[in-house]
């Protein structure tokens, strides 16, 4: 249908559509899902309604086939299989920053590697320290993670105090994060390994690394064998999150058609179709239906699996997986006396002290030693004290943490309630600490150079 024979309805469903759709896809959209699924969550748990709470959450879904049974509860359909799909969005996203972003250069990956590295160890030492002697010193892993979601909502709220480049200084090093914390619940939150299936799991990786080298741009291919290598994974007592971001590492990343091609021919099918004498009729000829379905067809030629399947799953995973799995796994009975015992236990001093304090000294600290001794460079116009601020916010660690205590404190429901206890404090902590720094260097900086302007003469 033309421009020109809406109706009054069409228009004032547009009037709507479009400003929401902004907000939809606004980059602080994602950080007041997560907020609100947090609130509720705690709310939920806080209430009467606790036992309605928890038998959500541990309801049982499932189907039987002949003797053969499977059934799950609704924390680990979360938990196991949508996150898988947030996992391989990160490995998406990883695997791009590795080609073309910061990553690729080497300059700016030697830096976000360092800092990452101060910003994952120091934190691990610091509950180390803490939780030595106890059964909580499993839980190390927890106060290395980032929520990249929550740490640039709250960074775009200081976003005209800072240079532009910050955020995507922030987003490079939380992905070299990601990589850290996946590897971290590869390696030390799994089972008993199922040799086997592990084996079975990596046979059919290879055969989806295989499909892309002979250039397969099926969907179809990589979903179907994709869940067979996560069921493989699942089964192999390997967290079944980690098949999510090594399966992201098998999707095509080059394009089948150049852009030189494209344009030449699409070209050539448009000027077919600008030389009728008729206007063009997609719903009536069967021949200019067929034109413009194969200019669509180039143009998903000369994009990339890679890219499609990222912008394809990054409102999903925005809007429902994560909300979901905070929904689930973030309500906590909550007081101040579960508070103060929190304080007073290894488990929430560790986490607590380790998000606040360790992200701040890990990775300041290294970004300093990297300028100090010139092993890498920050991207133009930050500087190390803006480094100081996202190292306060990146103290925020929220669901990657939450996620991190499930798998740690499992069979330790009360180590896991102080986990999250102290999860929830520590991230409102570096929140506010981060943005009220940020905001009194940016304030500093900008009342100094106004001081330095010089002052015109009076006539």
């Amino acid at each position: 249908m033309v421009e020109d024979s809406k109706n009054l309805l069409q228009r004032g469903v547009e009037s709507v559509h479009i400003p929401f759709s902004g907000f939809i896809h606004a980059q602080t959209t994602a950080s007041w899902f997560l907020l609100l699924a947090t609130i509720v969550a705690l709310w939920w748990a806080n209430s009467d309604d606790y036992a309605t709470y928890q038998n959500l959450t541990h309801t049982s879904f499932g189907f039987f086939l002949g003797d053969f049974k499977l059934h799950t509860s609704v924390k680990h359909i979360v938990n196991d299989g949508f996150m898988v799909i947030f996992f391989f969005l990160l490995g998406l996203e990883i695997k791009r920053e590795l080609l073309v972003g910061d990553l690729s250069l080497p300059e700016n990956r030697r830096m976000l590697i360092l800092c990452a590295i101060g910003g994952m160890l120091c934190p691990a030492v610091i509950y180390s320290l803490f939780n030595w002697s106890y059964d909580s010193l499993i839980g190390w892993g927890i106060p290395m993670a980032t929520d990249t979601a929550f740490a640039l909502g709250v960074l775009t709220i200081v976003r005209k105090h800072i240079p532009s480049s910050l955020l995507a200084f922030l987003v490079g090093l939380a992905i070299v994060d990601d990589i850290g914390a996946i590897l971290v619940i590869a390696i030390f939150y799994t089972q008993d390994i199922s040799i086997v299936h592990l084996l079975s799991a990596f046979a059919l990786i290879a055969f989806l690394a295989l499909g892309n080298y002979a250039g397969v741009r099926q969907p179809y291919f990589y979903v179907v064998i994709g869940i067979a290598t996560w069921w493989m994974m699942l089964k192999s007592g390997v967290h079944p999150t980690f098949s999510g971001v090594v399966i992201a590492l098998t999707i095509p990343a080059r394009p089948k058609l150049t852009s030189e091609k494209l344009l030449v021919k699409a070209k050539k099918i448009i000027n077919s179709m600008q030389e009728k004498s008729r206007a063009v009729d997609v719903l009536g000829s069967r021949k200019d239906h067929k034109q413009v379905r194969e200019v669509r067809d180039l143009a998903g030629n000369a994009g990339t699996p890679l890219r499609r399947w990222e912008d394809a799953l990054a409102l999903p995973v925005a809007l429902f997986i994560l909300p979901l799995f905070v929904l689930i796994n973030a309500g906590v009975p909550f007081s101040l006396t579960s508070f103060i015992e929190s304080l007073q236990h290894p488990t929430g001093l560790g986490i607590i002290m380790g998000l606040v304090l360790g992200k701040f000294i890990g990775i300041s600290g290294a970004c300093w030693l990297g300028l100090r001794y010139n092993i890498g460079c920050l991207p133009k116009g930050v500087s190390l004290q803006h480094v100081i601020g996202v190292s306060l916010i990146a103290g925020i660690g929220f669901t990657m943490s939450i996620f991190i205590a499930t798998l740690g404190f499992d069979s330790q429901p009360v180590h896991l309630q102080n986990a999250k206890s102290a999860i929830l404090v520590a991230s409102l902590i570096s929140a506010i600490i981060g943005l009220l720094y940020i905001r009194f260097v940016a304030a500093k900086k900008h009342n100094t150079s106004l001081n330095l302007k010089p002052k015109s003469s009076a006539n």
